[in-house]
């Protein structure tokens, strides 16, 4: 009925997967086809039956669409369970960071570079040397050196990890003066390297956090180490048991016992759609 277009509703629940976060939207829609049919069977009962008929119908349609709003809130509800689930996974999916355990080694691939980690900082430095041609000696003839080194937070977390300090490129025509300063900064940041899982500053905590819960064996400074000790249950207090869903095909079969309209030929269709 037209009354029913009126009162069209939206509901929305959001479910999340191991990469992409969808939403799913669900649609009620009601709508009535009442084309080319016969209604001389009606129109014989008299105005009087068919003005209580009609309410009776409306009554009982009005059941069915309540039955279908409570479906669709405990879909979402449920949608909302998931996504508590979804996001606990994700927690414990996220792998140990790799490190090298507070030992200088030299990277892969690069006989000039070397790094340092551990399970909250990495740093890496570099020295690389410019020749040119001599044309006395015809051999390459070193000019200059170029020194990089980064400080950065060691993220478990893909995505993530804040520069911290850093220096792109740094010349110097003395390789000694480049060693030199490259020694300096090893040496200002040493006192980070000294501990596996050393305590993370509080502007740093979201790298090391997954949907607001620390990630095991992190500390952050001035506050105490996370307790984990929480069941499953606590943390889903209120949520819908998987155990303990009500029928809603229950419920629809007892609307439906309870019509008092009668069927008869050419009785107008109505056409309940759900679209997800």
């Amino acid at each position: 009925m037209l009354k029913r277009l009126e009162e069209n509703k939206d509901f929305r629940a959001y479910r999340y997967g191991d990469h992409l976060e969808p939403g799913y939207e669900l649609k009620i829609e009601h709508s009535i086809s009442c084309e080319d049919v016969d209604i001389s069977p009606f129109i014989m009962m008299g105005k009087e039956s068919l003005e209580a008929m009609r309410q009776g119908s409306i009554d009982g349609e009005q059941k069915a669409y309540e039955i279908v709003v409570a479906a669709a809130k405990q879909w979402e509800q449920q949608a909302a369970s998931t996504q508590m689930i979804d996001r606990a996974l994700e927690y414990l999916r996220t792998p140990e960071v790799e490190h090298t355990g507070n030992v200088w080694e030299k990277s892969d691939g690069c006989r000039d570079s070397e790094q340092i980690s551990n399970r909250v900082y990495k740093m890496s430095c570099s020295i690389k040397e410019n020749t040119k041609h001599g044309r006395e000696t015809d051999q390459r003839i070193p000019v200059a050196w170029h020194v990089t080194w980064d400080l950065y937070v060691n993220s478990p977390k893909q995505g993530y990890g804040e520069k911290i300090a850093g220096q792109n490129q740094k010349r110097y025509t003395d390789k000694a003066a480049a060693l030199k300063y490259l020694d300096g900064r090893k040496k200002a940041y040493a006192h980070l390297f000294t501990e596996i899982s050393p305590q993370i500053p509080k502007q740093y905590e979201r790298h090391f956090t997954v949907h607001g819960a620390l990630l095991p064996g992190y500390t952050v400074e001035g506050q105490e180490p996370v307790k984990t000790d929480r069941t499953a249950a606590e943390v889903s207090e209120g949520g819908i048991s998987m155990l303990e869903k009500p029928s809603v095909l229950g419920k629809l079969a007892a609307a439906k016992s309870q019509e008092k309209a009668p069927a008869a030929p050419g009785t107008a269709k109505k056409k309940e759609d759900m679209q997800i």
